[in-house]
């Protein structure tokens, strides 16, 4: 599986060497429905706010009582070409 690198720069201009292991999606609409072949669908439309990015080293990139970075929390045209095309291709997991 491709790793897709963390975003994050720090303010001496070094990159974080993590890469993102989670992404959540606020106040997105989620739909469940009987598709055509008797089965169901899942439909995830765009979120209506913004997405968060967790890297596998510092996680939001938060410092100690600081928000999260601004530069983790981006709209979906802004996230990396990569991360895109891997969320377009997730499957909904099971429950069994």
């Amino acid at each position: 599986m491709q790793q897709i690198p963390c975003p994050f720069v720090y303010a001496s201009g070094k990159k974080c060497t993590g890469h993102i292991v989670r992404v959540e999606a606020y106040k997105a609409d989620i739909t469940w429905e009987e598709g055509a072949e008797e089965t169901w669908e899942f439909w995830a439309g765009e979120p209506r706010s913004h997405y968060h990015m967790f890297c596998s080293l510092k996680s939001n990139h938060a410092g100690y009582k600081q928000e999260d970075s601004s530069q983790m929390k981006c709209y979906y045209d802004q996230l990396p070409p990569e991360l895109r095309q891997a969320m377009a291709g997730a499957q909904v997991p099971s429950a069994g």
